[in-house]
């Protein structure tokens, strides 16, 4: 229902980020599987990061050279009607990066729902290419 990639201990996984005037699209895609996202800054200098009907939004922080994704809030989006979703009832998103050389990060996502537990975790290490050009 939710289009969410198929369990699996090694997914062969890709990332491809695209910069766009109101944001950056992300496409991840998880053994064929895609998930798409959309980041954008909030109006409160945080980021928001949008799937299908549903926002969350993050306060970045740096700390010993990791980057802390810490959720602020969930809401739901409907056109231009925004409804936040009370924090007992929100998913839940732990995100962080790791430097792990020239290049290269370490990413560790996890998706929770309150009564259900996780729906999606995935880690592993990103090469960072530049865009052909």
């Amino acid at each position: 229902m939710l289009r969410l990639p198929r369990p699996d201990g090694a997914a062969y996984t890709r990332v491809t980020i695209t910069a766009r005037d109101d944001g950056e699209l992300w496409e991840r895609t998880f053994n064929g599987r895609r998930l798409d996202t959309r980041q954008y800054e909030s109006g409160d200098g945080d980021l928001a990061e949008r799937f299908g009907v549903l926002e969350f939004r993050f306060r970045l922080e740096e700390s010993g050279g990791s980057l802390l994704y810490t959720q602020r809030d969930a809401s739901l989006l409907c056109g231009p009607a925004r409804a936040r979703i009370p924090a007992s009832l929100a998913p839940r998103v732990e995100a962080r990066e790791d430097p792990a050389g020239p290049a290269r990060i370490t990413v560790r996502v996890r998706v929770a729902f309150p009564f259900v537990g996780p729906l999606l975790t995935y880690d592993g290490v990103i090469d960072v290419e530049d865009p052909p050009g």
